[in-house]
Order: C-alpha cells, then structure tokens, then sequence
C-alpha cells in the first residue's frame, strides 16, 4: 500500500489515503503522455515521430525507457503494491539507458493535458478519425 496526499490549490482541502499501486500509477506526466501517443498512434513509430515533433531514434529511446520504468525490459521487476515507489526491485537497480530516455521525455514539449485528454476522448468514442486527432495534437504544440 502507498500513501497519497491530495491537495485542492484553490481552498487547501487535503485528504490522505493509502491505496494499491501498480507500475501505471508510479509513471510521470511526461510518461503518461508518451503512453498516450503510443496508443492513439496505434503504435506506429511513425506516426508518433510526427506527433511529438522528435526523430525515429529518439522515440525508439523513449519507449525503451519507459519499457524499461515499467519493468518490462528484464532489468528490474515492475512495481507492486509490496514494493516501495522509486526504489529498485532488490539486487536489480534500473538500467541508465531507461533514465537518459525519461530524462529526454522530460525535457519534450507536450500539449496540455486536459486538451490532449479530450482529442483522446474524441478519439475513443469515434467523434473523430485517427488523422483528425493527430492534427489536432499537431496544432496544439504550435
């Protein structure tokens, strides 16, 4: 089980809670936001080059890394709700070709989220084709 804090900015109300976690739960925004292009690109490198403005490499680099962050490379086992957020599986520390590509996903322009969410959500619910939603993403980096 893992703590979690939740604080609303506007009034300051915090509730604390302890919940399950899984290796979704313990990915960064920046994360999030690749394995969203992943599948709204239906896993075309390609298409994902376009979408995140990078080279083939660098999103090759960046999916290793986040194959590798949730344990599916073979360097580490992925998190559970026995282990610790952020602490490598034991004897098995994290590969550093998986931190240089989180550090290069970090370092990326993203969408905001709340409007790449709704593209998605359009997406998802057949408001719009697979080519409407890349240009939609497309234009919000602009």
């Amino acid at each position: 089980m893992y703590p979690k804090l939740l604080r609303c900015a506007d009034c300051g109300l915090e509730v604390s809670t302890r919940y399950a976690g899984n290796e979704f739960a313990q990915l960064t925004d920046e994360q999030l936001h690749l394995l969203r292009i992943f599948v709204l690109c239906e896993g075309r490198i390609r298409d994902m080059e376009s979408a995140l403005g990078v080279s083939y490499p660098t999103v090759k680099a960046r999916l290793a890394g986040l194959r590798g962050e949730l344990g599916l490379d073979g360097s580490r086992e992925p998190q559970s709700a026995s282990t610790p957020p952020n602490e490598p599986t034991k004897g098995q520390p994290s590969a550093p070709a998986a931190r240089a590509a989180e550090a290069a996903v970090a370092a990326a322009p993203r969408p905001p989220p709340s409007a790449a969410a709704e593209i998605l959500d359009r997406l998802a619910n057949g408001g719009i084709s697979h080519a409407e939603a890349i240009a939609q993403i497309r234009a919000l980096r602009k």
